[in-house]
């Protein structure tokens, strides 16, 4: 793979869709993984290239869990050489637990994950200034969202399939997504070609309480590189379209404040209190 070509191409849909603009304050969301350090790095190269008047820094959650400092080092490796700045949040700061919570409700522990993350990721780095929360999902993972969405009749997601989501919200931070055109293997080709280190895939900060990674998504990464095999171009023409789909879907969410946290929801309790505020709580549905 040509490191010109991909920048290329991530550059095209930086420009297009206004992902990075003068006077923001971007926030990386750092896993250790080849894709968050893509997106680290060309957002910083374009910056740098295009002389863009902002500010970019790395975001990371440390989980406390056996592998969590093991883990952060190799962030700590990833911002070094990006030259930029990192936050690391320890989940201890507020006092939760991902494994005392995995006790009290039937969730897979990934979708408890998944709600601690994503309100982390827009509480944090807001409180500490961001305008845009910048994440490594690649065109692989939004075509397996959008097949099992649509595959579930899930079609209100369908809205949010785009490189930039406008926040809804005072309290809601803009996430940008800018690697929205290119692959998983791309991305691993060209932070191998830079040298960054990065973790696998698969390593879960929670493995030691034998939770399974998705391995469905796998075989529909899988699935869709064979369809590209057969047609070149499947899964670019496939997001295109996706875009363009999604502008069809999209509707205004009616955002309001959570009655305990203030954080914006659509409900009157949102995800993260119900879960980690409330869970001791039997009474609350």
């Amino acid at each position: 793979m040509k490191i010109e070509a991909y920048l290329s191409k991530v550059f095209r849909t930086i420009r297009r869709f206004k992902l990075v603009e003068p006077n923001d304050r971007i926030f990386v969301a750092l896993s250790g993984g080849k894709d968050s350090a893509s997106a680290l790095f060309v957002l910083k190269k374009y910056i740098e290239e295009n002389s863009v008047d902002c500010e970019l820094k790395g975001f990371h959650i440390n989980f406390g869990s056996p592998i969590s400092n093991r883990v952060q080092e190799v962030v700590e490796k990833q911002a070094e050489m990006a030259e930029t700045k990192l936050i690391v949040f320890p989940l201890k700061n507020i006092g939760v637990s991902l494994a005392d919570v995995r006790k009290k409700t039937k969730r897979p522990l990934c979708s408890v994950c998944g709600v601690l993350k994503r309100y982390l990721m827009n509480k944090v780095p807001r409180e500490m200034g961001a305008t845009k929360v910048a994440t490594g999902h690649h065109m692989d993972d939004f075509l397996v969202f959008f097949f099992k969405n649509v595959l579930g009749q899930n079609f209100f997601w369908i809205s949010k399939f785009k490189p930039k989501l406008e926040s809804q919200h005072p309290k809601m931070l803009c996430k940008i997504r800018p690697l929205f055109m290119v692959g998983g293997e791309e991305n691993r080709l060209f932070c191998e070609s830079l040298n960054v280190p990065f973790i696998e895939e698969d390593v879960c900060p929670y493995t030691y309480l034998n939770c399974r990674i998705d391995l469905k998504r796998e075989k529909w990464y899988r699935i869709i590189r064979r369809i590209e095999e057969e047609h070149k171009n499947f899964r670019h023409q496939m997001m295109t379209s996706i875009i363009k789909m999604s502008e069809f879907f999209t509707t205004k969410n009616s955002l309001k404040e959570c009655s305990i946290c203030g954080e914006p929801t659509s409900q009157e309790i949102c995800g993260f209190c119900k879960l980690f505020k409330l869970n001791k709580d039997k009474n609350v549905k």
